[in-house]
């Protein structure tokens, strides 16, 4: 990759995104991993305001992480982002997580649909926009970026619920894609929570949001080797759907540092 096609951020871990263990929380780092594209789209030319004004913007349609550990409080770390792709409606964006050492801490991959504020519905990416950001071909990880679902139909009774908050909803009046993680990791069981860390993750934003629907969060083992299946259900009172599907992959905590080193 050329030094122009992709574009370099460094953090501090703050207290507010990191665990009990001073590790940076996935959604913590899925939200750096944000800040990283939002100003890798103003160093280009098209900022979320920008777009915004010209009535586009970018959603999240899947994506994925790999983390061998996470960012640890006190340590600077860097997040390294870049297109990789763009076809017709779609723009595929990839991350590097590395240490102030210089080694890999992780990577992620997202694919991206253009959007009409005003139709309502995915329009070409302009071609100002793929000029500017280059994109180079090259994956940051061999993840695909395939569907995911979740098995079964589980009882929405019994599972935890929220309700959807206006603080949850972001500049392009959606619910914002990091609250699904979120959501869908207070299902897990804490046994689970306190012996093993999310080392990957595969997800699939299926279906809108709106504000005061009401979430539910399934969880599901799948092989009882730490492969999990995640669903976050929606209820907009007239209806029940699946809004986001996730997979996941939880080693033993002791393993993050085995393998970074």
């Amino acid at each position: 990759m050329s030094f122009d096609n992709v574009h370099a951020r460094s953090f501090d871990l703050r207290y507010s995104e990191m665990d009990g263990r001073g590790e940076a929380t996935p959604v913590a780092m899925l939200g750096l991993m944000e800040e990283a594209a939002f100003t890798h789209c103003e160093e280009t030319g098209w900022s979320v305001p920008r777009l915004l004004d010209a009535g586009y913007g970018w959603v999240l349609l899947r994506g994925g992480l790999e983390m061998s550990a996470y960012p640890e409080y006190g340590k600077r770390f860097t997040i390294e982002t870049w297109c990789s792709e763009t076809r017709r409606f779609y723009g595929a964006r990839e991350y590097r997580i590395k240490a102030d050492d210089g080694s890999t801490l992780g990577w992620a991959r997202s694919l991206w649909v253009f959007y009409s504020l005003e139709r309502k519905r995915p329009v070409p990416v302009l071609g100002d926009i793929v000029k500017a950001w280059a994109p180079d071909g090259m994956p940051s990880g061999p993840m695909e970026l395939g569907e995911v679902g979740f098995p079964g139909s589980p009882s929405l009774e019994e599972l935890p619920r929220f309700e959807v908050r206006r603080s949850d909803i972001d500049t392009y009046g959606h619910v914002h894609n990091l609250n699904y993680l979120s959501w869908a990791l207070e299902a897990l069981p804490e046994t689970l929570r306190e012996t093993k860390y999310l080392s990957s993750l595969r997800g699939h934003y299926r279906r809108e949001v709106t504000l005061g629907s009401a979430i539910s969060a399934a969880f599901a083992e799948v092989d009882g080797q730490g492969r999990c299946a995640h669903g976050v259900f929606a209820d907009n009172g007239s209806e029940r759907y699946l809004a986001a599907a996730a997979q996941s992959h939880w080693l033993p905590r002791a393993a993050s540092r085995e393998r970074a080193a």
